[in-house]
């Protein structure tokens, strides 16, 4: 009988579809907000534009950190659920939570107590730093909201659970549109704040979806039964299986989340125009590549149940589908990128060098953006789910920190390029990163087997 190396059974599409929607879904509503904050700060300027951009970057370090430790708590999770192992489920989703609290505090009060020192690392225009720093203070209180939604979030993920998340997301978008069109424009007799508007908005959908999200978590959820008095839990047995699996998955993540920072620190001190042009693009190609998180996040948890049940030629063959399925929805999100320019350009009141740099930014990602959907989907779920995490670690880390953002500085401090290769450089990581995870896949040496 000929051996298969694909599986495009039903149960397979099911399963993943399952999972995947959802959380596309929930990615779209949770892009969609910084899509929309930033089409409605869209006319008052490049400064503001440049200032929010900024305080999110910052932000999206800590974002970054928070898919980290949730991601890592899936390595052991979705393997632990395939084996029905609750208590080590539980175990897992107290540290995961504790490391959260830790983390949380330190960039809340960072953000609180020196928003104007964080914002002149980005930018040395004094105009912007003065526009974000009130934003910047506002986003402090959401620290702790959206940390503990977003590790429960990945909890609930690992056991199949995704359409709380969902809700809590729906609802905070909703919510985030409302008060931003209150408070950023002055409606129903509300002052108008502009870029403190956003900050409040911003604050008031984290709030419903802690509620939603962590609420149902720690207060209705059976499959990981995690209480509140589980936060205190010590003396954990799975501290080393954490640390060995997990944690290569949290530093990754986060000298991502910083290298993405950095890379905003280059371009805000190239031009406000460029800064701008940055924010716009990049806003645009988050919102269209949730497909990557979709389809990352269903087959860390899919290639990791098999892997768990120890059904590893079953594993190989999702891992194969997996990749053929993101090379194509690769290549589909380049006309989308085309057709898509010139209409989100129009909605912006920036100038016309903005708009020349933003059009090659849009050309940049077309090329790029194919190999980024293999390399999410292979790097971020597959050899995740496989366990191969201090593999990924150096992966991601050489090609960000050892090749794109030292080329991109480069050519943006020194050789003074056109913003077209600075960008370019900047994001040459991708292809590049997306080459070597498949070489990795194609060895078969990714999958290990996690025993609490």
């Amino acid at each position: 009988m000929k051996q298969k190396h694909f599986d495009f059974s039903s149960a397979f599409f099911r399963s993943t579809l399952t999972l995947m929607a959802p959380i596309i879904l929930q990615q779209l509503i949770t892009r969609g907000v910084n899509f929309l904050d930033n089409i409605m700060i869209g006319g008052l300027g490049e400064h503001v534009i440049s200032a929010a951009s900024f305080a999110n970057s910052y932000y999206s370090i800590f974002q970054f950190i928070c898919m980290g430790l949730g991601s890592g708590a899936i390595v052991l999770s979705s393997q632990f659920w395939g084996q029905k192992d609750r208590k080590a489920l539980k175990e897992s989703s107290a540290i995961a939570m504790q490391v959260t609290l830790a983390i949380s505090a330190v960039f809340s009060l960072a953000s609180l107590l020196f928003p104007g020192f964080i914002l002149g690392l980005y930018t040395n225009q004094p105009a912007v730093v003065e526009a974000g720093i009130t934003y910047m203070r506002l986003l402090g209180i959401t620290f702790f909201l959206s940390g503990l939604s977003s590790t429960a979030t990945y909890m609930l993920r690992s056991t199949g659970q995704v359409n709380i998340p969902l809700i809590g997301s729906g609802g905070a978008f909703f919510i985030n549109i409302f008060f931003n069109w209150v408070f950023i424009f002055g409606k129903l007799g509300a002052p108008r704040l502009g870029l403190t508007g956003a900050a409040i908005g911003t604050i008031l959908a984290r709030l419903f979806e802690f509620v939603v999200v962590f609420g149902y978590f720690a207060v209705k959820d059976q499959n990981l039964n995690f209480r509140m008095a589980d936060f205190l839990s010590t003396g954990s047995k799975l501290w080393k299986q954490y640390i060995h699996f997990a944690v290569p998955v949290l530093i990754s993540d986060t000298l991502l989340g910083v290298s993405l920072s950095v890379v905003s620190g280059i371009t805000g001190h190239v031009s406000a125009e460029m800064s701008a042009a940055s924010a716009m693009v990049t806003s645009v190609v988050q919102l269209l590549t949730v497909v990557n998180i979709g389809m990352a996040g269903a087959s860390a948890i899919v290639v990791g149940n098999s892997i768990g049940k120890e059904q590893i030629r079953e594993a190989k063959n999702q891992g194969n589908t997996y990749i053929i399925l993101s090379i194509i929805a690769g290549l589909i999100l380049i006309p989308i990128l085309i057709l898509m320019e010139a209409p989100y350009n129009a909605l912006y009141a920036v100038s016309e060098e903005t708009l020349v740099i933003a059009h090659k930014m849009f050309f940049c990602n077309c090329l790029t953006i194919p190999l980024q959907t293999m390399a999410y989907v292979i790097s971020k779920g597959i050899l995740r789910g496989g366990g191969d995490t201090r593999f990924l670690l150096i992966a991601d880390s050489s090609m960000v920190w050892l090749v794109s953002i030292p080329l991109g500085y480069l050519a943006a401090m020194v050789w003074h390029l056109d913003p077209f290769w600075i960008y370019f450089l900047l994001r040459v990581e991708f292809p590049l990163k997306g080459l070597i995870c498949l070489c990795r896949y194609l060895t078969g040496k990714w999958i290990t087997v996690i025993k609490a």
